[in-house]
């Protein structure tokens, strides 16, 4: 299942793997729902494949905003208030026509289901005759261990649920993490599989664990990750700078760590993220390249 992104769909040998749990990690506002997000987009308007997502964060409004921004290009704050040119209105009206018709599929809606729910809800599309070929879950922690005698053992049952439903239903899964603190206290801020909230659950059921880094957001707040004049004046008024200023530049070079099932070997790929649209990319030809 292609992800979208060239460099990383390498790293994973094509893209995400049906029959498989991947487990998408990072730090809190780094990105990790909106990458989530953006596989499924990939899968249900670029190849249209049914791509379920389901999540505990954001509503259905919430979700449909980041995909409309990214879609079209108009940044997510003028879908929220509504306030946009003309051609940019025509522009996000397009985009919502085409959207009508892709296999995108939302559940949760800021509820926190278990995996009894999710389940369910997957087999209420198949009655309906539509198979998932993706399902995204956002995220992990927020999940209900219902009845489990500690979130320990809890966590590890909806982990083996998931990758069963994975496996028996031919699906790629897609489950993201948080990250704790432990790497805020490093130099390098570089994830690790340690640094997962509940590794010692994720490790044995994921085939693929992924995570996001951006480091202009460790940066000073009037260092290199910030703007020094307002990007755009009508949405964001210049009295507002310097005092406030944004938390980030539109765009930003990212990296996405990649390791296999039990590898401790982990490669890396450069993408680039504009948090304000909800979009990830590729570098430029002349910045792609990928690590170890």
């Amino acid at each position: 299942m292609p992800t979208g992104l060239t460099g990383l769909d390498r790293l994973l040998g094509g893209g995400l793997r049906r029959r498989e749990l991947t487990v998408l990690a990072a730090r809190t506002g780094m990105g990790k729902s909106m990458l989530g997000l953006a596989f499924a987009r990939h899968a249900a308007i670029r190849l249209r494949r049914m791509a379920l997502v389901v999540s505990l964060e954001m509503s259905h409004v919430e979700l449909t905003h980041r995909i409309l921004a990214a879609e079209s290009g108009v940044p997510t704050e003028k879908l929220q208030r509504a306030s946009f040119e003309d051609t940019e209105q025509a522009t996000v009206a397009r985009t919502a026509s085409v959207l009508q018709s892709a296999p995108l599929h939302f559940g949760g809606d800021t509820a926190s289901p278990g995996l009894a729910d999710i389940h369910a809800l997957h087999a209420r599309y198949v009655r309906r005759g539509v198979k998932a070929d993706l399902l995204v879950v956002d995220y992990l922690g927020l999940m209900d261990t219902f009845g489990s005698a500690t979130r320990e053992r809890g966590v590890a049952a909806i982990l083996d649920g998931l990758s069963h439903l994975a496996e028996e239903e031919n699906l790629a899964v897609v489950v993201v993490e948080q990250l704790d603190r432990a790497l805020l206290e490093r130099d390098d801020r570089r994830p690790r599989p340690t640094d997962m909230v509940h590794a010692e659950q994720i490790m044995p059921s994921a085939g693929t664990t992924i995570f996001l880094h951006r480091p202009a957001f460790f940066a000073p707040r009037h260092g290199q990750g910030r703007h020094e004049r307002s990007p755009d004046p009508k949405l964001y008024p210049e009295h507002l700078f310097p005092r406030l200023g944004l938390p980030e530049p539109t765009r930003q070079p990212a990296q996405i760590y990649v390791s296999r099932h039990r590898d401790r070997r982990s490669r890396a790929v450069e993408v680039e993220v504009d948090l304000s649209r909800s979009q990830f990319s590729d570098p430029p030809a002349d910045k792609a390249s990928a690590g170890c």
